[in-house]
């Protein structure tokens, strides 16, 4: 056996075990993700009910040390920053739907927002308007405040989410496939072997597949925290009925009404009766000019008087 076939083998083996140590800690990296999550999320609680309690250990001078103020580990879920997301929906009733449309719309401009979505439609008391608006998420209550102010405030709702943790996870992980990669094409430049140089691509290319996936949760998470959403809808007010006359004048015009409605009945059931009228009217006519024929028939003419 050769010398170089054995530093090929050698450094195959090596590139192998680096590869395999890698997937190793990747899953490990996971768990460790999982067991933070879960930490910060339940088992956080007690940890900081302990840093803050305040109290001795009883086990000696390091018990005591930990329990003293101003010496708790910044570990508890209160050291945070948290990520919200806010979203908010409202429904006004107004007068002008296409005016008020614009009118949210730079408003949520001046507050430093956007306009993501606008469709408007139908007219007159049809008429409607949704609008996507993305404020920052502390003026978002003033931005519902001047919405409402548009006309007449039919509902609202507010909703938060915390994604503290998911947020957190992912910058994690994004962080741990970024010193992964560079790992793998610092191996890849050294790599001189083909089969060592196939595998290593294919693992390249797995785990930038995985980096973009990650940074596009990434992107649309920080979109989301960044900046609340707001769905209004627009809709016309109903017209005021007509106020109706009492009194004289106001029984009058209802017997006119009522008269026009029953006349107009009467004459569409006429038109609609009087092709079967004509009908009837030449079958017996028909009838009676064949019977009187008969009898003319039937009877023997007279003699004449001598």
């Amino acid at each position: 056996m050769t010398r170089s076939t054995i530093r090929s083998r050698t450094g195959r083996a090596a590139v192998l075990a680096v590869l395999g140590a890698m997937l190793l800690a990747g899953c490990s990296g996971g768990g460790s993700d999982s067991g933070a999550e879960s930490a910060v999320n339940g088992g956080g609680g007690g940890s900081s009910g302990d840093f803050g309690s305040g109290e001795e250990s009883p086990g000696g001078d390091d018990g005591g040390t930990a329990g003293e103020p101003g010496t708790a580990l910044p570990l508890g879920p209160q050291t945070l920053d948290r990520q919200i997301i806010v979203t908010a929906e409202i429904r006004v009733r107004s007068q002008d739907v296409q005016r008020d449309a614009d009118r949210a719309a730079q408003q949520a401009t001046t507050l430093g927002g956007i306009v993501s979505g606008d469709v408007r439609g139908g007219s007159g008391s049809q008429q409607t308007a949704d609008l996507v608006l993305r404020v920052p998420p502390e003026r978002v209550d003033q931005l519902l405040d001047a919405l409402a102010g548009f006309g007449e405030e039919v509902s609202r709702s507010v909703r938060t989410e915390d994604v503290t943790t998911v947020k957190a996870d992912v910058d994690s992980r994004v962080e741990s496939l970024q010193a992964s990669l560079d790992r793998l094409r610092g191996l890849l430049a050294d790599a001189s072997d083909i089969t060592d140089l196939v595998a290593l691509e294919r693992e390249l290319a797995a785990r930038e597949s995985d980096l973009e996936s990650l940074q596009a949760q990434q992107r649309a998470l920080g979109d989301q925290i960044s900046l609340a959403t707001v769905s209004l809808s627009l809709v016309a007010e109903a017209p005021e009925p007509e106020d109706e006359t009492a009194g004289f004048l106001g029984g009058l015009g209802t017997g006119w009404d009522a008269f026009l409605t029953v006349g107009s009945a009467l004459l569409t059931a006429l038109g609609a009766s009087l092709p079967f009228l004509v009908l009837v009217g030449l079958i017996v006519g028909t009838v009676g000019w064949v019977s009187r024929r008969r009898h003319r028939l039937a009877d023997p003419p007279a003699a004449p008087v001598g």
